[in-house]
């Protein structure tokens, strides 16, 4: 049962939430946007500061947006200020920009197709940087990039490498040469 959407395992299905279709402004609506935004019109003048909209948008959210959205917002609106009208439409143009993205994550409608490019060793069509935003298994996250820094972070591996003393070092070269031990 997942009260709400919440649950203790992460969300329903890891593979749609992780698409790079899936930000904020896809998952909320306008209404919830509204509503954020006059909280922060103190002035009761319809508009907003320019440096306003990331805050609208964490407390839209309850929790903070990636960069990359937040540069999507700022980087259509002219001026220091912007009204409910042009805020409204910047959100109905990315919402239709990042609706299609979803489709770029599914490759084939044919099992028999994937078949066939699998036994011939042909590659997919997208980078799967252009699908998902973190990669969704381990082995995808060698050589995965990350565009936006805090997902970058998210996905970082430490690695540990392997330090040999110097005993076992010799036992290789020995070993190596031929030389068995008795």
């Amino acid at each position: 049962m997942t009260h709400f959407g919440i649950t203790a395992l992460g969300p329903p299905n890891n593979f749609q939430s992780a698409l790079t279709s899936a930000l904020g402004c896809n998952v909320f609506s306008v209404e919830e946007f509204e509503h954020a935004f006059k909280r922060y019109d103190k002035q009761g003048s319809g508009c907003i500061a320019t440096s306003d909209v990331e805050d609208l948008l964490h407390d839209t959210y309850g929790f903070p947006p990636l960069e990359d959205e937040v540069a999507m917002f700022t980087d259509k609106i002219e001026g220091d200020q912007v009204s409910w009208e042009q805020f409204k439409q910047i959100l109905e143009d990315m919402k239709a920009q990042t609706g299609g993205k979803a489709a770029n994550a599914k490759e084939y409608k044919s099992w028999e197709l994937m078949r066939q490019h699998r036994y011939k060793h042909i590659r997919m069509n997208g980078e799967l940087q252009d699908k998902y935003k973190v990669p969704m298994t381990s082995s995808q996250s060698y050589g995965y990039y990350s565009k936006d820094q805090q997902q970058a972070e998210i996905s970082k591996m430490v690695s540990f490498p392997i330090h040999h003393c110097p005993e076992t070092k010799y036992a290789d070269e020995m070993t190596k040469t031929g030389f068995l031990f008795n």
